[in-house]
């Protein structure tokens, strides 16, 4: 009895012997196997350019010309737009481009957008371009608009003495990726009405 009890035992002793050699075959493969996958894994997200990081939503802007805005041949003109956020989210600033119509217009030797608000005039300069000269750009005008408000933006131009009555020039203004026409229309010399039919 005793022997058949030692002899199962040594059995047992080998089937746990077997076991556990096994198992630890078992781990080192597995080691290896996850070593491997982590060095491959891991020179993958070298390899890998980092991921860029979102851009920003572009600001939900509508431009609008102001209508019947005038001015005297001759004398400077104060083309405007209104501007309106209708997004769902505040733009606090925005670049503006400015750019003048094919006649009768030019800078005042410098060139600022203008916003009027709390009975206050905030300047913002522009910087006129080197490669086209009727263009001017104007770096991070502070709009600061919350979701539904809206402001005038403004500037100044000189205006040709040849301009007519009755004409029409315009200045367009780009504010972020939306833009329109600012028309004005041209006085009689005077400054009185002139009798158009557009």
């Amino acid at each position: 009895m005793r022997t058949g009890i030692q002899h199962h035992s040594r059995k047992s002793g080998t089937r746990r012997g077997r076991a556990r050699t096994a198992t630890a075959a078992a781990a080192v493969v597995l080691a290896a196997v996850t070593a491997a996958g982590g060095l491959t894994s891991a020179s993958a997200a070298a390899s890998e350019p980092a991921p860029e990081p979102a851009a920003a939503a572009a600001a939900e802007l509508d431009v609008q010309d102001v209508p019947f805005v005038s001015a005297i041949p001759g004398e400077p003109a104060m083309p405007k737009v209104t501007v309106t956020n209708v997004g769902k989210s505040r733009v606090s600033t925005q670049d503006v481009t400015l750019t003048l119509g094919p006649r009768g217009l030019s800078w005042l030797g410098w060139q600022e957008v203008y916003i009027v608000r709390g009975g206050k005039t905030e300047k913002n300069r522009c910087r006129i371009s080197e490669t086209n000269a009727r263009q001017a750009f104007c770096k991070g005008v502070k709009l600061y608009l919350d979701p539904g408000q809206s402001i005038n933006l403004h500037t100044e131009v000189a205006t040709s003495p040849d301009l007519e009555p009755c004409e029409m020039p315009r200045v367009h203004f780009q504010v972020g990726s939306t833009g329109a026409d600012a028309n004005f229309v041209m006085t009689n010399p005077d400054g009185t009405p002139a009798e158009c039919r557009h």
